[in-house]
């Protein structure tokens, strides 16, 4: 990314502090600040989060003020924001955004228990390629720690498995509305853990995590070769496991493959019942794709279906796209749906693309739609039409490469969650824009083509 004179300013400062302060302890508060703007007499800075801004603010101001002096030769007024605060306000951009006008052929271009209230295992279609899973999972919603401790659940991403952990939570609540849960990803723990470190707060974060009557983390995998984290959680799995607890993890793969992980961890994952989740078999993608039409109120017939299921095959988040595809046609044209239909609208769901797709690919289409170029895409400007164009990047680059999130963050330099919320806007949007859903649908198309 090219760097401004207020990015070279930031740079020298987090050098002399480094040479002047213990470098760890410099880049976990400050090593992820970013300056968000810069007019000559005003530098905003953004921390990572508001927990980091207001220990940079009450430990760190003055340090700052002092540098950037040195750096560019005159007093800078210092404000220090957050991140959280600039994601909330590029979602309040992205969300109020009419769609850009397409430039010519020839132009430059909360709570989680809320909104995973939804997620019950009366909403999961079950089949053989889960149903252990699914079974594992309500028995130890209905009687925890009883049979199963802990539950491994293991599988590629997109078959189901954080469906199953939020609906063994609401679950576990309705049976027992003050039953004391904590549900966190691998990433969040390692976090919590390290912020706890340096913040000598370990008794705190050791109270959270050790006084709850059931924990449950996603991707458990994320604290392979972490050693003070590995060491941290098998205490925290041991005095769990050892009060009675529930404990339900999810990974990627079963805990022998996890690696580098420690034997000890290994050993007491492998304690319980390991479930697998495997692709959805073909009958269980013709019932996932019924009861998504059902709940778009879409009257698809059955041939329309057993092709849909014999052609989408990889996991349920495709078969959720594919659904929606069909109903943004539907409602735009006002258009019946049937087996023509469906193969003209889902035809790239069924066919290699031509050509690799690649995150400049995407950046290059939409460039040549907008007229917003790559550079102000992952850029700092927050003008509606660059925020609009650089959330559809994101989300258009995880939905058609490769790239894992963190490395998408990379590339806008921007962090993980910044990330996952810029995607989540335009999946959001697209459920309830018509309009925008038909726009994401023809630049996907034209990506395949």
């Amino acid at each position: 990314m090219h760097m401004t004179v207020a990015d070279a300013y930031l740079r020298e400062v987090l050098d002399g502090l480094r040479e002047n302060l213990d470098p760890s302890t410099v880049d976990l508060w400050l090593g992820k600040a970013r300056v968000t703007s810069f007019d000559g007499e005003t530098i905003v800075v953004a921390a990572e989060n508001e927990f980091k801004k207001n220990t940079i603010i009450n430990r760190y101001l003055g340090r700052l003020e002092e540098g950037f002096e040195k750096a560019a030769g005159k007093r800078l007024k210092v404000i220090i924001n957050s991140r959280d605060a600039l994601n909330e306000e590029e979602n309040q951009i992205f969300s109020s955004a009419s769609l850009p006008a397409v430039k010519p052929e020839n132009s430059i271009p909360p709570e989680k228990s809320l909104i995973y209230r939804d997620y019950t295992f009366e909403n999961f279609v079950v089949g053989s390629s889960n149903k252990v899973a699914q079974s594992a999972c309500f028995a130890v919603a209905t009687n925890p720690a009883i049979k199963i401790n802990p539950l491994f659940l293991y599988g590629p991403s997109g078959l189901g498995k954080t469906h199953l952990l939020f609906a063994t939570i609401n679950e576990a609540k309705r049976k027992n509305p003050n039953i004391n849960i904590l549900y966190v990803t691998g990433e969040e723990f390692t976090n919590g853990i390290i912020d706890a470190i340096t913040t000598k707060n370990t008794s705190e974060f050791r109270e959270k995590y050790r006084n709850v009557d059931m924990l449950l983390v996603d991707d458990i995998q994320f604290i392979a070769g972490k050693v003070v984290v590995q060491e941290e959680f098998f205490h925290t799995f041991d005095t769990l496991y050892k009060m009675q607890k529930q404990i339900v993890l999810t990974s990627d793969k079963p805990p022998k493959d996890i690696n580098p992980l420690e034997e000890r961890l290994k050993t007491r994952f492998e304690m319980g019942l390991i479930a697998d989740i495997q692709p959805p078999e073909t009958e269980l993608r013709t019932a996932i794709f019924k009861q998504k039409t059902m709940l778009l109120g879409l009257d698809i017939p059955n041939d329309v279906l057993a092709y849909l299921a014999e052609n989408i095959k990889s996991n349920v988040r495709q078969i959720e796209g594919a659904v929606k595809k069909l109903w943004a046609q539907s409602f735009i044209t006002n258009e019946k749906i049937t087996l023509e239909m469906a193969k003209n609208v889902l035809s790239d769901y069924f066919r290699e693309s031509k050509v690799a797709i690649t995150p400049d690919t995407i950046f290059k289409l939409l460039e040549k739609r907008y007229g917003i170029s790559k550079e102000e895409m992952t850029g700092k400007k927050r003008t509606t039409e660059i925020v609009y164009s650089r959330h559809m990047a994101i989300y258009l680059i995880h939905e058609k490469t490769d790239l894992s999130l963190k490395k998408i963050g990379k590339l806008f330099d921007r962090d993980h969650s910044t990330i996952i919320s810029a995607r989540d806007n335009v999946i959001k949007r697209m459920k309830t824009d018509p309009v925008f859903n038909k726009e994401i649908t023809e630049i996907k198309e034209e990506l395949e083509n």
